[in-house]
């Protein structure tokens, strides 16, 4: 069976290495990008199966690379978990709206996150 790749964007060194590591240990395929404004690229290129997407970094925040990917005719679009640490439901419903399938408050545990990779994704 093909591994799921998952594409995370994220512009901590820290959180990309953790997550790629967490993600290869549970059987996934993990690209990291650490610029938002190359996210367009990287979907087309990569295509990912699942995009975990930082919702604050420079340039472009998380809601703005939404409405990007919400805006482009992609041939895929793959659903978004935008990590996050804003806990306002409004902030929630905003990058709901704007295209996320989900929102991951950090800190999450290791078992949050595989919770609603799993729920996207289907058992890998």
């Amino acid at each position: 069976m093909e591994k799921k790749k998952i594409l995370i964007v994220d512009d901590d060194p820290g959180i990309l290495t953790m997550l790629k590591l967490m993600l290869r240990l549970e059987g996934y395929e993990a690209v990291v990008c650490d610029e938002a404004v190359d996210v367009l690229d990287r979907i087309s290129r990569d295509k990912p199966d699942l995009v975990f997407l930082d919702a604050k970094m420079p340039r472009l925040d998380g809601i703005e690379v939404l409405n990007l990917i919400k805006s482009k005719n992609l041939p895929k679009k793959p659903p978004v978990i935008l990590l996050t640490g804003n806990v306002d439901e409004t902030y929630t419903q905003q990058a709901v709206k704007a295209g996320a399938s989900t929102v991951l408050i950090k800190p999450f545990t290791k078992e949050d996150l595989l919770e609603k990779l799993q729920t996207l994704l289907g058992k890998s």
